[in-house]
Protein backbone atom coordinates (compact mmCIF):
# COMPACT_ATOMS: atom_id res chain seq x y z
CA UNK A 1 0.00 0.00 0.00
CA UNK A 2 1.09 3.56 -0.94
CA UNK A 3 0.90 6.51 1.57
CA UNK A 4 -0.13 9.44 -0.18
CA UNK A 5 1.44 12.86 1.45
CA UNK A 6 -0.01 16.07 0.88
CA UNK A 7 2.32 19.33 1.60
CA UNK A 8 1.33 22.65 1.72
CA UNK A 9 3.41 25.64 1.35
CA UNK A 10 2.74 29.56 1.83
CA UNK A 11 2.65 30.32 -1.40
CA UNK A 12 -0.42 27.59 -2.10
CA UNK A 13 -2.45 29.07 1.14
CA UNK A 14 -1.47 32.65 -0.31
CA UNK A 15 -2.76 31.77 -4.01
CA UNK A 16 -5.82 29.81 -2.54
CA UNK A 17 -7.08 32.47 -0.20
CA UNK A 18 -6.52 35.36 -3.06
CA UNK A 19 -8.39 33.19 -5.42
CA UNK A 20 -11.27 33.21 -2.47
CA UNK A 21 -11.47 36.29 -2.02
CA UNK A 22 -11.58 37.28 -5.85
CA UNK A 23 -14.05 35.07 -6.27
CA UNK A 24 -15.97 36.30 -3.33
CA UNK A 25 -15.55 39.90 -4.10
CA UNK A 26 -16.62 39.60 -8.17
CA UNK A 27 -19.68 37.73 -7.34
CA UNK A 28 -21.24 40.26 -4.96
CA UNK A 29 -20.17 43.11 -7.74
CA UNK A 30 -23.12 43.97 -9.74
CA UNK A 31 -24.59 46.43 -12.04
CA UNK A 32 -27.90 46.64 -10.48
CA UNK A 33 -26.93 48.66 -7.78
CA UNK A 34 -28.84 51.84 -8.83
CA UNK A 35 -31.69 50.27 -9.51
CA UNK A 36 -31.64 49.00 -6.12
CA UNK A 37 -31.85 52.20 -4.75
CA UNK A 38 -35.17 53.43 -7.09
CA UNK A 39 -36.75 50.12 -5.37
CA UNK A 40 -36.05 51.45 -1.88
CA UNK A 41 -37.73 54.66 -2.67
CA UNK A 42 -40.57 52.58 -3.88
CA UNK A 43 -41.27 51.25 -0.88
CA UNK A 44 -41.85 54.47 1.40
CA UNK A 45 -43.54 56.42 -1.61
CA UNK A 46 -46.88 56.81 -0.05
CA UNK A 47 -47.84 57.71 3.32
CA UNK A 48 -51.20 57.46 5.26
CA UNK A 49 -51.86 59.67 7.67
CA UNK A 50 -55.00 59.42 10.48
CA UNK A 51 -56.31 62.66 12.23
CA UNK A 52 -57.95 62.53 15.51
CA UNK A 53 -61.50 63.43 13.91
CA UNK A 54 -61.12 60.36 11.44
CA UNK A 55 -59.86 61.74 8.24
CA UNK A 56 -57.55 59.92 6.43
CA UNK A 57 -54.68 61.41 3.61
CA UNK A 58 -52.70 58.94 1.16
CA UNK A 59 -50.23 60.85 0.30
CA UNK A 60 -47.89 59.86 -3.10
CA UNK A 61 -44.55 61.77 -2.17
CA UNK A 62 -43.06 61.33 -5.77
CA UNK A 63 -45.92 63.08 -7.50
CA UNK A 64 -47.54 64.63 -4.65
CA UNK A 65 -50.88 63.50 -5.48
CA UNK A 66 -53.37 62.78 -2.43
CA UNK A 67 -55.96 60.98 -1.83
CA UNK A 68 -58.59 62.31 0.98
CA UNK A 69 -61.75 61.23 2.84
CA UNK A 70 -63.39 63.42 5.49
CA UNK A 71 -66.62 61.59 5.33
CA UNK A 72 -65.60 59.35 8.54
CA UNK A 73 -68.44 56.59 7.21
CA UNK A 74 -68.48 52.93 6.44
CA UNK A 75 -68.06 53.57 3.46
CA UNK A 76 -65.41 56.15 1.98
CA UNK A 77 -65.43 58.54 -0.50
CA UNK A 78 -62.47 59.76 -1.91
CA UNK A 79 -61.20 63.28 -2.78
CA UNK A 80 -58.60 63.51 -5.35
CA UNK A 81 -56.19 66.66 -5.51
CA UNK A 82 -52.12 67.76 -5.96
CA UNK A 83 -50.61 68.64 -2.61
CA UNK A 84 -48.42 71.36 -4.60
CA UNK A 85 -51.04 73.03 -6.37
CA UNK A 86 -53.27 72.78 -3.31
CA UNK A 87 -50.82 74.60 -1.63
CA UNK A 88 -49.69 77.22 -4.49
CA UNK A 89 -53.33 78.39 -4.44
CA UNK A 90 -55.33 77.54 -1.15
CA UNK A 91 -58.77 77.62 -1.78
CA UNK A 92 -60.03 76.82 1.66
CA UNK A 93 -58.95 78.37 4.99
CA UNK A 94 -58.23 76.08 8.43
CA UNK A 95 -57.86 76.76 11.73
Amino acid sequence: MKNITITLDLKSICVGALSVLAVVSLSNFNKADEHRADASDEVRRYQAVMSEKGSIIILDTKTGNYLMDNSMTVRPRWLKGDFTATHRNPSTKTD
